[in-house]
């Protein structure tokens, strides 16, 4: 098994040498490799096809933000941090697929918990959550 890995991860880099004067690059995203196109060409890409963009109210990001940051959370301790009932937010957030059902708490009712999905981490393009900024406690 060790042998594979090393005759695989040699192949991942030998791609990311082979592409390095080229338009694309192969980088670690959400766990997963992505061919992608280098960034310095994206005013190009922009201009051929335009991105669809996702577009969040302010309640929505706040709670998205929670989530990512706590992940996994039930909505009982999200809404003990906004303030309000999170309940559309968070629907809102999973029809999106930038959240979902991360399996259930061990307490009364056995609420649900919530975290961030891969195409979340795709679309920030972080390799994995722990990628996500440093923030202070307030």
């Amino acid at each position: 098994l060790l042998e594979k890995e090393s005759v695989v991860k040699e192949a991942i880099f030998g791609l990311q040498n082979d592409l390095i004067l080229r338009g694309i690059e192969l980088v670690f995203v959400a766990g997963g490799w992505r061919l992608q196109t280098k960034s310095e060409f994206s005013e190009w890409i922009k201009k051929l096809k335009p991105t669809r963009k996702i577009k969040l109210t302010k309640p929505s990001l706040i709670t998205l933000s929670i989530i990512a940051y706590k992940q996994p959370v039930t909505k009982t301790e999200v809404e003990i941090i906004r303030g309000v009932n999170s309940e559309g937010p968070i629907e809102h957030l999973m029809k999106l697929g930038l959240v979902e059902i991360a399996g259930q708490k061990k307490a009364p009712g056995n609420p649900f918990l919530y975290k961030t999905t891969k195409k979340f981490l795709s679309l920030l393009g972080l390799p994995d959550i722990s990628a996500l900024p440093r923030i202070e406690n307030a």
